[in-house]
């Protein structure tokens, strides 16, 4: 990454953990004290492709939720924690998930996301054999809240295989409605 991005993202995430600390974070306490549960779709991430998650705010600042989700040719599950810095209806927060991708073998040439082919399988790995792989991932990301319960968050990961550590960035967008 050039050096002139890497300033323009760190003064984007510097610009949206500020507004938190700043925000009256009053009306989105209220909010998730009363909407507690929600359900959504998740695109990206710990759930490689696509994913169904449900969430629960434990209090205002913390949320905990679980997953399944596909890479289309494999299955994913995933279990995450995301604790936030709330904001007036912008909320940054930090995430730490951890995930299974596997699959007992695959007949497809190629499985994405890039990722799992570039860094966590072995080069010209059969994919008929199938894999089994524990994640652990790190995240940083933002969400906005509607007052009717509406959620849509972008998160940005860095994903690490455990056992040898084959690491690698990697982002989401998920949507959820809580109630």
């Amino acid at each position: 990454m050039p050096a002139s991005s890497k300033r323009i993202f760190l003064a984007s995430v510097l610009c949206l953990f500020s507004t938190a600390v700043w925000a009256d974070t009053s009306q989105i306490e209220a909010l998730k004290n009363s909407h507690r549960f929600g359900v959504g779709f998740s695109a990206g991430g710990p759930l490689a492709v696509l994913g169904v998650e449900a969430d629960v705010n434990i209090d205002e600042n913390l949320s905990i939720g679980l997953g399944v989700g596909t890479g289309l040719n494999y299955s994913t599950f995933m279990a995450k924690a995301r604790y936030f810095l709330l904001g007036e209806w912008v909320s940054p927060y930090v995430a730490l998930s951890a995930a299974r991708w596997w699959t007992d073998g695959t007949s497809a040439s190629t499985v994405g996301p890039a990722i799992l082919t570039e860094k966590f399988l072995p080069p010209g790995y059969d994919l008929r054999q199938g894999f089994s792989m524990f994640l652990l991932a790190p995240a940083v990301g933002v969400q906005f809240m509607h007052p009717m319960g509406f959620a849509v968050s972008v998160e940005l990961q860095y994903l690490f295989k455990l056992m040898d550590l084959a690491n690698g960035t990697y982002a989401s967008v998920a949507a959820h409605w809580y109630f």
